[in-house]
């Protein structure tokens, strides 16, 4: 039951991720990569990992998501009527580096090694126990299931700490960046609407300053 379970979940994770690439409209785009965090965090569920669903669902789903549509939003129409597209020259170079990432993460998985004393988990039939044995230490992965929360968090400020960081700083930068384009694209309309105004008066297309052109050339017709 719980592998027909993945099946799905995992089946409808590649659909959403595959819309979140092939989505011509940004707004559904994004919505398919919620809809990819929210199956990510079922995954988590089952592996008992409920303490990394949660954090699935308040930092990706509910800060970086939200992020990213404000960012939309904020340099495109709110609608989503506006559709970006993307030059053919990069579908077989965009495809090509898909393949080899998938490549190297199924190779990774498969041949993943063993620590000291232990057991590839795709050699193991059953899932490892967490109960010491008697006259044993309590192996690590009781560590890491009995206090999930600390350990994740030694984890973020000590050995991922500079990738913590550096991703904060790009969805940052990435939001300051839709603002200031946002803010740009708001000044040149109305720059360029002066402008045409200034044209039209000069031209005179229907305006007042062209008519008296009229009478002065009939009166003096050379």
């Amino acid at each position: 039951m719980n592998q027909i379970l993945f099946g799905v979940i995992a089946t409808a994770g590649v659909l959403a991720a595959l819309g979140t690439i092939l989505a011509r409209n940004l707004v559904h785009a994004a919505l398919f990569l919620v809809a990819f965090f929210s199956l990510v965090a079922c995954q988590f569920v089952m592996l008992e990992a409920e303490f990394l669903a949660a954090l699935q669902v308040l930092v990706y789903i509910g800060a970086v998501a939200i992020i990213l549509m404000f960012g939309i939003m904020l340099t495109r129409n709110v609608q989503g009527d506006d559709p970006t597209s993307t030059p053919s020259a990069w579908y077989v170079p965009g495809a090509i580096i898909g393949l080899g990432l998938f490549a190297v993460l199924g190779f990774g998985i498969s041949f993943q090694g063993a620590g000291p004393g232990g057991t590839r988990w795709a050699q193991m039939d059953e899932r490892p126990t967490i109960v010491a044995a008697p006259g044993r230490p309590a192996p690590p992965r009781a560590e890491a299931i009995n206090h999930m929360a600390k350990v994740v968090g030694d984890e973020l400020l000590t050995r991922y700490v500079i990738a913590f960081e550096v991703a904060g700083l790009l969805l940052t930068a990435a939001l300051v960046g839709a603002i200031a384009l946002a803010h740009r694209e708001e000044q040149e309309p109305a720059a360029g609407g002066g402008a045409g105004k200034a044209a039209e008066i000069a031209g005179g297309n229907g305006s007042p300053a062209a008519e008296p052109a009229a009478p002065l050339a009939a009166a003096n017709p050379r």
